[in-house]
């Protein structure tokens, strides 16, 4: 399968990691604004064509898929120009900013072409294993989930800097940070691991100085069976790891299931616990993201994170802003 990338910026060398380990894909350019920066991409990844336009990729190359691993407002027209050209979608979750833009842009494809949404933390090995334990009943029903998503990536460090912006500045700007851009892939995790939730209640604030949007948020949600489902997340909490580290604790009728920082435990029937290497996990998260892709467009059958179930996260999001009346936020230093 022959592959075109969209984007060539950070996010984007994950992918190309990733494509080089998937055996029956070869990717043949990318395409990013910044010709420079689509240059060094490729060289570094041993691709022989880059370009500034896409549609220069598209037309030049005929490609079998589109990989967008572009910003989220250029994820509309790009799926567009795919579709246009009959090029398979993998699009970068996000897949749109809102979930009405995220209709639009479904409407527009039509299922002309195989669609996509590249949401990959449900493809991290722990939370497949969590998936095999849930699905095998062994701890019963679920009668409570509690994730907690803390980091210290917006506590500054000796030299005055905060982890989380040097290795992504754009979230500076971002007026929907954490939920949106981080949260959004929990929601997806919990909703493929326990089923539709539904949104009580979300209360959002801002502690960093140095990011617009909320950098903490606790989401209240509900199963469709009644049990809660809380989300607890913040970038500043002093003493946590800067990377993004799950803590998921799983309670039901019968055992519970607990995620940490180092290990994946199952208390039931039987016990199980295995180690957790997150930088591990999160690199083998886009291989196993990228792979399912090219099985299902060879077997022609659906995909695990397709543009419908991307949209019922987005909702999520939508209703979170919304229930939280707007963004709460604390004082900026200095303000």
């Amino acid at each position: 399968m022959r592959i075109g990338v969209a984007g060539a910026g950070m996010v984007s060398g994950y992918h190309l990691a990733a494509w080089a380990r998937v055996a029956d894909a070869t990717v043949v350019a990318i395409a990013d604004p910044d010709i420079g920066r689509a240059g060094s991409r490729a060289e570094a990844y041993g691709i022989g064509r880059w370009f500034a336009r896409p549609e220069q990729l598209i037309d030049e190359l005929r490609p079998d898929a589109l990989d967008i691993a572009a910003p989220v407002e250029a994820h509309g027209p790009l799926c567009r120009l795919a579709a246009e050209n009959g090029v398979a979608i993998l699009c970068q979750k996000p897949l749109a900013r809102t979930s009405a833009e995220a209709e639009e842009i479904i409407a527009s494809v039509a299922g002309r072409v195989p669609f996509m949404v590249h949401e990959n933390w449900r493809f991290r090995p722990h939370y497949r294993q969590i998936k095999q334990w849930l699905e095998a009943g062994l701890i019963g029903a679920v009668t409570q989930v509690e994730m907690r998503v803390h980091t210290s990536g917006l506590i500054p460090d000796a030299a005055g800097c905060f982890p989380a912006l040097v290795r992504q500045p754009f979230l500076a700007g971002l007026p929907r940070f954490l939920v949106f851009e981080v949260l959004s892939h929990h929601l997806d995790v919990l909703c493929w691991l326990v089923g539709d939730l539904r949104l009580q209640a979300a209360r959002l604030s801002r502690v960093s100085p140095a990011v617009t949007g909320e950098d903490t948020a606790l989401l209240e949600l509900q199963t469709r069976t009644g049990a809660p489902v809380v989300i607890d997340g913040s970038f500043a909490v002093p003493g946590r790891p800067v990377e993004i580290r799950d803590n998921l604790h799983i309670t039901g009728t019968r055992g519970d299931i607990r995620l940490s920082d180092t290990a994946l435990s199952l208390q039931a029937d039987h016990r199980e616990e295995h180690e957790v290497d997150f930088d591990a996990m999160y690199a083998s998260s886009f291989e196993n993201a990228l792979r399912h892709f090219v099985e299902t467009l060879g077997s022609a059958g659906a995909f695990e994170t397709d543009a419908r179930q991307n949209i019922a996260v987005l909702r999520l999001v939508d209703e979170a802003y919304q229930s939280d009346g707007g963004l709460t936020v604390g004082p900026r230093s200095g303000s």
